[in-house]
Parts: C-alpha cells; sequence; structure tokens
C-alpha cells in the first residue's frame, strides 16, 4: 500500500490501529508477524572462509596436485616443501583481510535507536528494535527516525534525508495526502528509517519496519548484488589456466615421446621406467608453475593494504587493491564525497551592491569581499535557531544546515547576540520566519525567508543606509537577483526588518538583502578531478539531489558533459541508457538506489572497470555491485558493509592517491611476475628440451624449487616495495582485455627465457651432462642450477630497467640479492648440498659461470638497442 496517496484516516484504518495505539495483544501479534525492526546486514565473518578462500587460484590447484601426486609416489620432502610453501602464504592473506574485517568492526557505532512510542494509550520511551507497524511514534528536532512512518500530526517538521535520498538540503514535511505516483524525494508526507529530525515535531503511525522499511529494500540490494571479481583476479585466474594447459600438454608430449622411445627400445614399460617419468612430470609442473607467485601477489597487495592505511583508506579485501589502479570510470556521489554537505553561504546582496564570502562549511572563517549593508547579517544571526561549535579540532552545528549556514555568516560580519523576546515560526504556508529581538533603540522585528514571500509583506526598502518606498523596479531588480542566484543552484532567503512599538505582525517590512547559499565542492576536489582527468579516468557524479544543484556543483569542480534525472533514467531501455553513457552523459540527479545499480551495470557492459564512491544508504547496492566500491568513514554502515574501500576520512583526493597506489601496486606485481616466469620458461625449456633430445635430466624437483622461492623468490618480494615509474598518473588505464602482461613485456621476458635455456643446455652438454657418468650428471646439474640463479639474478635489474626506477633507489632489491647470493654460497659449500644431490664448484666451474652470465647480460644489451624505439 502506497501510504503517501491515502488519508491519515485511511491510512490507520489500513495498519487496523487507532491515534491512541496498539494494545499488548495487538503488539505480541505484530511481533510474531513481522519480527524485530532491524536490518539483516552480513556483518558477520567467517575466519574459515576466509582462510580457505586464498586458495582459490588455478596456480594453487597445480601446486596442491604436484603435493598429492608426489604423495603418492613417496616424494614425502618435495610434498612438505611446497605445502609449507602454500600454508605461508595463505596466512599471510587470512591475517591481513582478518585484520580489515575487525577494523571495520571497531568502526561501527553501537548504539541502540530509542523511539517515543503511544502504547495503550500510554507513551513510553523503548527500543525501536520492538516497533511494529500500527505503533504510534513521537518525533522531535535532533531525532532518527526508527521506522517508516505516515505522518498524522506536524509543526515544522524538516527532515534530513540526504542519507537516502542524496538530498542536501531538509526536507520541510506535512500530513497532506499526495495523489499522483512519486519518488522518495517526494513523499513529504512520509517519513523513512535512518533519516534525522532538524527542526520541529510531530506524530507518525508506523507503516514498515526492518527489511520492508526503504533502507531495508536497499540493505536486500545489496545482499542480492553480485560482486564483480576484481581485474587482477580475472587476469591471474586466466593467467594461471593458461599455465596449467601449457603444463598439461608439455608433460603430455613428453610422456608420449618418452613412452615411445623406451618401447622401441624395450619394446616395454618397466615399472622403473614410469617412476622416473613420473619425477620429470613433477620437475616439469614445479618448474612450470612459479611457486612464489601467490606469496608474491599476496605480500604486495598487503604492502599497498599499509600504504593505503597510512593516506586514509581501510582496504576490507586484499585482491581489491590492485582494482583501482586498473578502474577507467569513477561513479561518485556528490553529497559529503564532492561535496562537504555543509551549507555554505557564497554571496551577499543588497540594492547597493553584491559581496562574496569565502570559507566552506561551519567553521566561521572568511572575509567578506566588498561593502554590504551588515544589518542584512545580522539579521541571519537572530532570525536563528541554530548553533555551531567545535568539537576535537572539527566545526559542528545543531539544527537546520540553511540556519547554521547563516549563523556562520553572520559570525564572519561580527554580528551581535541580540536579546530576543519572542518568535514566529516557520511554516509551509507563511514561508518565513521572525524574530522579535532588543537592541539600542528599542524592539526591532527581524524576518528571513523565501524571496517572493518576504517581499510581499515589504513596503520599503533599505539604500544606503536609509529607508525608501519599495518601488516596481525594486521589486524586478530584487526577483531578478533571486532568479540569478536560483540559476547557479544556490538556495536564496530574503532579509527584512521594522522597528516597532505595539504592532508585532510581520507586514510593512523593510527589505534589506538577499543571502545565497550552497553545499560547495571540497577544497581539494577540483585538483583531484584534475588528476583523475590526466590520469584517462572519467568522472560520473550521481545524485539525487536536484538537477540545477548537480549541473551547478560538477561545472565547478570540472565534471563536464550532459545531465540526466532519475525520472528520464527510469524510462530509457538498458540498450539506450548504455548509448547515452556512451555519449557523454556525466551527470545524473535525482535518482534513486535501482537507478544508481542500473548506470554502474551499463557502464560495465561497456567495457569499463568501475569505481563507485558514496556514503549514505542509497550508495550501498551500487557500491557492491561495481568493480570497486568506496565507501568514506563518516557514512552509513549498510555503505560500509558494502564496500570494498572505507575512506577514514572522507577526502575525494583520497581516492586519486589509491589509483596513483593501485597502479603501482600492479606495476609492482607486473614486475614479479616477469621474474618468475622468465625464469620458469627457461627452467621448463631445459627440461623439455633436454628430455625429448634424450639427454639426462637437468633439474630435479628440489633443486627447482629452491630457484623458485629462494633465488626468485627474495628479489619478487623485494619488488613490493619499489619505487613507482615516473609518469604513473599521466597514462591511461590498462585495457581491460589485457593480460597479465602486456605485448613488450612478453617479448621481454621470452627472449630472457630462450637466451637462458640455450646457455643452460650449452654447460649442461658441456660439462657431462649427457654421460653415463653419475658424478659428471651431477656436476652438469650443479653448474645448470648455479646458472639459473646468476641468470635470475641479473634479471632483477634488467626488468626495473624496463620500468624506469633508479638503479639504488630501494635498498630491498639489493639486500634481497645479496641474500640469495649468500644462501646460494652456504647451500653449495656446506653440509646442505648433500640432500639437494649437487655438488661445491672448483674455480675453473665458477670462472665458466661468470663468463655465461656476461654474455647473457651482452645479449640483453643489443636486444635493448634493437627494440629501442627511433627517436
Amino acid at each position: 500500500m502506497n501510504f503517501y496517496q491515502k488519508t491519515v484516516e485511511d491510512s490507520l484504518a489500513g495498519l487496523e490501529t487507532t491515534p491512541v495505539g496498539l494494545n499488548e495483544k495487538e503488539i505480541h501479534a505484530r511481533q510474531q508477524k513481522y519480527g524485530l525492526n532491524e536490518l539483516k546486514t552480513e556483518t558477520a565473518f567467517n575466519p574459515l572462509a576466509i582462510f580457505f578462500s586464498q586458495f582459490k587460484s588455478f596456480i594453487i590447484y597445480i601446486l596442491l596436485f604436484a603435493v598429492a601426486f608426489s604423495l603418492i609416489i613417496g616424494e614425502y620432502v618435495d610434498s612438505i616443501i611446497i605445502l609449507i610453501i602454500l600454508l605461508i602464504n595463505a596466512l599471510i592473506g587470512f591475517f591481513q583481510e582478518l585484520s580489515a574485517h575487525k577494523s571495520l568492526a571497531a568502526l561501527k557505532e553501537l548504539t541502540t535507536v530509542q523511539a517515543a512510542v503511544l502504547r495503550n494509550g500510554r507513551k513510553v520511551v523503548m527500543d525501536s528494535r520492538q516497533l511494529v507497524p500500527g505503533d504510534i511514534i513521537y518525533l522531535e528536532a535532533g531525532d532518527k527516525v526508527p521506522a517508516d512512518a505516515r505522518i498524522l500530526e506536524f509543526v515544522n517538521l524538516a527532515v534530513d534525508e540526504s542519507s537516502l535520498t542524496g538530498e542536501s538540503l531538509p526536507v520541510e514535511k506535512n500530513n497532506s495526502v499526495i495523489p499522483s505516483t512519486v519518488q522518495i524525494g517526494e513523499q513529504v508526507n512520509m517519513l523513512f528509517s535512518s533519516t534525522a529530525v532538524v527542526a520541529g515535531n510531530g506524530r507518525a503511525v508506523v507503516v514498515s519496519t526492518g527489511m520492508a522499511t526503504e533502507i531495508g529494500k536497499i540493505t536486500g540490494l545489496v545482499r542480492e548484488a553480485e560482486e564483480e571479481p576484481t581485474p587482477l583476479q580475472k587476469r591471474l585466474d586466466s593467467f594461471g589456466r593458461k599455465l596449467g594447459y601449457v603444463i598439461i600438454a608439455i608433460c603430455f608430449v613428453v610422456f608420449c615421446m618418452s613412452c615411445g622411445r623406451e618401447y622401441l627400445l624395450h619394446l616395454e614399460l618397466s615399472q622403473q621406467f614410469l617412476i622416473s617419468l613420473a619425477f620429470v612430470a613433477i620437475s616439469l609442473a614445479v618448474a612450470a608453475v612459479p611457486t612464489a607467485l601467490p606469496a608474491v601477489v599476496t605480500i604486495a597487495l598487503s604492502v599497498g593494504v599499509k600504504r593505503l592505511l597510512a593516506k586514509k583508506a581501510l582496504v576490507r579485501k586484499l585482491s581489491s587493491v590492485e582494482t583501482l589502479g586498473s578502474c577507467d570510470v569513477i561513479c561518485t556521489d556528490k553529497t559529503g564525497t564532492l561535496t562537504k554537505n555543509e551549507m555554505t553561504v557564497r554571496k551577499a546582496w543588497t540594492l547597493d551592491g553584491e559581496a562574496e564570502i569565502s570559507g566552506t562549511g561551519y567553521e566561521p572563517v572568511g572575509e567578506i569581499s566588498g561593502r554590504i549593508e551588515p544589518l542584512l547579517f545580522q539579521i541571519g544571526f537572530s532570525a536563528n535557531n541554530s548553533s555551531v561549535y567545535e568539537e576535537k579540532g572539527e566545526w559542528r552545528k545543531t539544527g537546520d544546515p540553511t540556519e547554521a549556514a547563516l549563523m556562520v555568516s553572520g559570525m564572519k560580519s561580527e554580528a551581535m547576540f541580540l536579546s530576543r523576546h519572542a518568535e514566529m515560526p516557520f511554516d509551509s504556508d507563511r514561508k518565513c520566519m521572525s524574530v522579535i529581538v532588543a537592541y539600542e533603540r528599542g524592539r526591532r522585528i527581524m524576518s528571513k525567508g523565501a524571496p517572493d514571500r518576504i517581499l510581499e509583506r515589504c513596503s520599503h526598502v533599505l539604500i544606503q543606509g536609509r529607508k525608501k518606498k519599495l518601488t516596481e523596479e525594486h521589486r524586478q531588480k530584487i526577483l531578478a537577483q533571486n532568479d540569478l542566484y536560483s540559476s547557479e543552484a544556490m538556495r536564496v532567503l530574503a532579509f527584512a526588518c521594522k522597528d516597532i512599538e505595539q504592532d508585532e505582525n510581520e507586514q510593512d517590512l523593510v527589505f534589506v538583502g538577499l543571502q545565497a547559499m550552497i553545499d560547495p565542492p571540497r577544497t581539494d576536489v577540483i585538483e583531484a578531478v584534475a588528476r583523475t582527468k590526466e590520469a584517462g579516468i572519467r568522472v560520473i557524479m550521481i545524485t539525487g539531489d536536484y538537477k540545477e544543484t548537480a549541473r551547478a556543483i560538477g561545472r565547478e569542480v570540472g565534471i563536464e558533459g550532459r545531465v540526466l534525472t532519475g525520472e528520464e533514467v527510469e524510462y530509457l531501455s538498458d540498450d539506450e541508457l548504455r548509448e547515452k553513457l556512451a555519449h557523454g552523459v556525466n551527470i545524473f540527479a535525482r535518482v534513486v538506489p535501482v537507478h544508481k545499480q542500473r548506470i554502474v551495470t551499463a557502464l560495465q557492459e561497456l567495457g569499463h572497470t568501475v569505481a563507485m564512491t558514496g556514503d549514505g544508504v542509497n550508495d550501498a547496492p551500487a557500491l557492491k555491485k561495481a568493480n570497486i566500491g568506496v565507501a568514506v568513514g563518516s557514512g552509513t554502515e549498510v555503505a560500509k558493509e558494502a564496500s570494498d574501500f572505507v575512506l577514514l576520512d572522507d577526502s575525494f583526493s583520497n581516492i586519486v592517491n589509491a589509483i596513483e597506489e593501485g597502479r603501482g601496486i600492479y606495476d609492482n606485481i607486473q614486475k614479479s611476475i616477469m621474474l618468475l616466469l622468465s625464469g620458469n620458461l627457461g627452467e621448463v625449456l631445459i627440461i623439455f628440451l633436454a628430455v625429448i633430445s634424450g639427454m639426462n635430466l637437468p633439474l630435479t624437483a628440489i633443486l627447482l624449487l629452491w630457484i623458485n622461492m629462494v633465488t626468485d623468490g627474495a628479489p619478487a618480494l623485494a619488488y613490493s616495495v619499489d619505487p613507482y615509474g615516473t609518469g604513473i598518473m599521466s597514462r591511461p588505464p590498462k585495457p581491460r582485455d589485457e593480460g597479465i602482461l602486456p605485448g613488450p613485456k612478453l617479448a621481454l621476458i621470452s627472449f630472457a627465457g630462450l637466451v637462458g635455456t640455450g646457455i643452460g643446455l650449452f654447460l649442461f652438454s658441456w660439462h657431462g651432462g649427457n654421460s653415463d657418468s653419475h658424478d659428471d650428471l651431477i656436476l652438469a646439474q650443479t653448474m645448470v642450477f648455479n646458472f639459473i640463479v646468476l641468470y635470475e639474478i641479473i634479471l632483477v635489474f634488467i626488468i626495473r630497467r624496463a620500468y624506469q626506477v633508479p638503479l639504488f633507489s630501494n635498498k630491498w632489491i639489493w639486500a634481497s640479492v645479496v641474500l640469495s647470493v649468500l644462501l646460494q654460497v652456504m647451500l653449495m659449500y656446506t653440509p646442505m648440498h648433500l640432500p639437494f644431490s649437487i655438488v661445491p664448484l672448483a674455480w675453473p666451474e665458477i670462472m665458466n659461470l661468470f663468463f655465461a652470465g656476461l654474455v647473457f647480460y651482452a645479449t640483453f644489451w643489443v636486444y635493448d638497442l634493437i627494440s629501442r624505439p627511433s627517436s
């Protein structure tokens, strides 16, 4: 039932209640039927589920298979080593995500909303969770609305609905019937759960509780919205699958060729041969899989989490850190994100001239430029029931935000506190509010209100401090100035006064002037939007506020393009909406939550990676649907629970900082993958070519694990703290269909793998790898093992050069290289070499390795000269 279309009497009848409330029997029955008045949010988290989610990767599946297969054939050492690696990786990710969950829980406000309710004819105050449809509730300024309700009675009732609709100004409420179908923002005879009463008082009947309220429906949309996997997850999954198929194909080729050759030679496949072939398969699998990659990615993301936390961004989901670096569209709410959600007087006007007022928000600091009648600010200051105050370094307000803005402009003009004798409150019929104050020459009535209504009550104007008769020319000039300010999306109030003796009415007033105010953009937003443009990122404003207000704020912060309203979106098909977005619509006004989801979905279907920012309940479904949801710390808990990031302060510039961080993290992950893959490519080719050509196995599984985890692993981890390359925010976002590595980077590591394979096989053959002598084979394997360690150390610096990172800018890279060398020396020249089946090298072999390393580096020097673009 649309209660806003029903009369008060019909609403009470439809809910089977009376103006004196419900009795105990009815309350009990309805509590059984409707349950508690609370939202079913997914605040609980399962630590076990978080732990097992760390294993959801195709690469990890391959390694788990290698563990199982090693156990089957009795290779317990290999299987235990691989398993330890996987557990360490899982624990790093687990504790990082667990910490984020706990941090978010600490942000929650653990307060219970109390409600004044009429039950059994008596007014009682109780926990709002006990409310049921049909309850009669009382509300006054400062109360939080506990449930959706139809207004029965009201006195100057105004409600802040910004958290639900995005409307920055309080909505004046009444109990009149609305015959037509309207959106939530126009349902002025209804109250909605989670909104706040800022002025007046009223009585209402509860029509919906819990998940049936408007906020409950939004929470339901959040729960139903499917989470999009991050670009990194998609790319790693695609990479892992392709790698898995390559491994299976290589193992299949090796199996067929080896079995064929064995059968031709011996006319049978012995058990010993099959076990040896299994060793080859495990070696190939371990060689092909970048064993350190899961740990490297997890640690790189964890480092990013800590960096982002230092920049006031709390990461809820580890894998989402990189996604901001890939996004090419930011959909942002206006109120509280682009703007401060603090009304500020920008301009003051009298018939003598105009003044501009600097400063933003409720901090009473700013200058009034231009000569203006001080009485204009004194009236706004005195005809006022709000207050502003400083708390913990921040300025806050109580009461109506419009009145708070006038209070601040009065403080900037050094207005005086005058003794108030009486008040004529604002009401929706008069559209004005007046007070009677005492001043040095007697008593004065001071009025403020809608310009047209104030002018109706004026007979004179104030010009150069003198009272003059109001003429039609004056009237037209005042109304024209009001229209000008209104076209700039500013809210305009008029101010008038008169000295009184006994006549205390609002007639024959003297018009003083206008004050125009707006919820202004944050001071850092204009620069932040400019940075996103430079980075090739499109910014789209999606707000519940009015079209002209949205257009004006967009123009001021640099968001350009056509404007669509929620009503227009409602009548567009999905194809038509995609068409509008593809042709420059960048501002959406008067939208509802379903529209926000549709906009995000349409952008994703156009191939965009979408970040959605917001703070209100109305943003939550779109936050969850977006590739990356960013909630601000002062926002609602529903928004935070739907997000991937929570900004601990509400600055839009922090989102841009997070994008820069995401891009840098992705670059560092790419560097790690290049190092690991290049080494793995060389290892696979060496084993593959040796086996199919009938040579002995150049590398065993345990040697490959050492290379992949120790030699590769330490420098790859050090990449996670590498400085970012120059111009990281001057390049476009990565294409959505780009693989984990772009073409030039793949060419680089392919070249490295091929050159390393050639040199490695040469060393293997030169040092007796084809010999039947066990000692010669061990020496040849040792040479290949050490050469791969050497060439991957050289690769560490070649890859950093490709990303234009200064040579000595990361001490951890150098430390990791020194550590790798020291560990290699310790392995070679202590009893540790025995279980690895290698031998210490003498000086001649060491010189051969050194020369092989020089040849490897020289080929890259030539490659760099050939591949460098001509100037």
